[in-house]
């Protein structure tokens, strides 16, 4: 209901928690959709494209495998951070108009960064009411999806001014600075 959607969003770190899951995977998502155009305008093989777009989720199940299995929750939790930065950081590389090899390699690296929601499951979860994790679950889902659907327009919109390679970069120092922004208040008294 908008009622308990309301009551979660109000609560202060269970809306910080919803954000730092939907803002940098929004921003690397802005990116992901500017990936065709970015191999287009360097004129790489029509293969090459496909090859692209799959470094990014091989990159996320080699992080989450790395993470999810040899990392303990507290040390997840305090890799967050370092993580988003991971993620944002190899986008920026973009700028200077890459190869398809080194694409391949920064988008590889962006992909293994989203391995930073392993560190906010147990923190999620242990700020929610008992009665609205269902919900909860339900609007961090759906907020999710939103914002990765409102990322690439965005992004798409700024690459007709700047252009694909600026574009990347631009949403990966985005993701890169919700890292500062997620330090600042997990680190508050």
């Amino acid at each position: 209901s908008l009622r308990g959607a309301g009551l979660l969003l109000r609560a202060r770190t269970v809306r910080r928690l919803m954000l730092a899951q939907w803002l940098p995977s929004a921003f690397v998502a802005g990116a992901e959709g500017l990936i065709v155009a970015y191999a287009g305008g360097r004129h790489f093989a029509p293969g090459w494209y496909a090859m692209l777009m799959g470094c990014l989720p091989v990159g996320m199940l080699i992080g989450d495998l790395l993470v999810g299995r040899l990392l303990r929750p507290p040390a997840r939790e305090r890799l967050v951070v370092p993580l988003v930065v991971l993620m944002g950081l190899p986008l920026i590389g973009f700028a200077a108009e890459p190869g398809v090899g080194l694409s391949c390699a920064l988008l590889l690296l962006t992909g293994s960064g989203f391995a930073y929601g392993l560190g906010l499951q147990r923190p999620f979860l242990d700020a929610l009411p008992q009665d609205g994790q269902g919900q909860a679950f339900g609007l961090l889902g759906s907020g999710n999806m939103t914002l990765q659907g409102v990322g690439p327009a965005c992004f798409g919109s700024v690459a007709e001014g700047i252009g694909t390679g600026g574009a990347i970069a631009l949403a990966g120092g985005a993701a890169a600075l919700t890292a500062g922004w997620i330090l600042s208040w997990r680190r508050a008294p």
